[in-house]
């Protein structure tokens, strides 16, 4: 994969009351697409992942590897070539299932062992696209199919009801990359948090605060404090993902 090249300034929506805060990133067609937007959320390592991906392949249901000639529920249309250039990920295929938005299918080209995560998003019509839940990460073997379910996070400021988007897309993550990518998408609202006078709401969920209402004299400078994060996430782990959509 290229690296990214010509490096924009990084545009924010700003932040309404009742909806977390979204940060633009800038990207290449070989990762993400130009001033995408990406939402806020943690990484959340699945040590089982592997466990379940092993076990399904056993199942009649699964087939466990890259033929798509045969029918398998769910993955009728399923396409598991290597289609897809992930840079440091290596090549990989990946599909959704037919009617669970949640439900994901991948195989890599070459093995891993320090991982790699899938973060569901959803790509607007503009080509921006914003996280919708967590990650999920498997220490990859080559040729290995793996199934995945990717939730999404719940809305504030309760929390009890998922996100309406649909997951149209998958953020396909080297794990050593992750938590750089989670410092970009949380950088503004961690910054409203951390500064005083700048969240006048915020509520706990899944180990760290939401801002619910923020001080829109900070807005400036939390722009500033994310686009340098973000700008060093890019500069640094450009090589290291990939977007899919569907």
């Amino acid at each position: 994969m290229k690296v990214l090249v010509g490096l924009v300034t990084l545009c924010f929506l700003t932040v309404s009351c009742d909806a977390p805060v979204r940060t633009r990133v800038p990207t290449a067609p070989n990762g993400l697409d130009s001033n995408q937007t990406f939402n806020t959320g943690t990484q959340n390592w699945d040590n089982n992942q592997d466990n379940q991906s092993n076990n399904n392949n056993n199942n009649n249901n699964n087939t466990g590897n890259t033929n798509t000639g045969q029918s398998e529920p769910g993955y009728d249309n399923c396409d598991l070539s290597m289609q897809y250039s992930g840079g440091s990920i290596g090549y990989f295929g990946m599909c959704q299932h037919d009617t669970d938005e949640r439900r994901f299918k991948a195989v890599f080209a070459q093995s891993n062992s320090a991982g790699t995560c899938f973060i569901p998003v959803h790509i607007q019509n503009s080509g921006n696209s914003y996280k919708l839940g967590l990650a999920q990460c498997v220490h990859n073997q080559a040729n290995n199919a793996y199934y995945m379910t990717l939730n999404k996070e719940m809305l504030p400021p309760t929390f009890s009801y998922p996100r309406p988007e649909q997951i149209n897309g998958v953020m396909v993550i080297a794990a050593n990359s992750v938590n750089a990518y989670m410092g970009c998408m949380n950088a503004k609202e961690d910054y409203m948090i951390a500064t005083n006078g700048c969240c006048y709401q915020q509520v706990p969920y899944q180990g760290r605060m939401h801002c619910l209402q923020t001080n829109p004299q900070c807005e400036n400078a939390a722009n500033t404090y994310a686009n340098n994060v973000c700008n060093s996430f890019v500069q640094n782990h450009s090589n290291n993902y990939r977007q899919v959509s569907f």
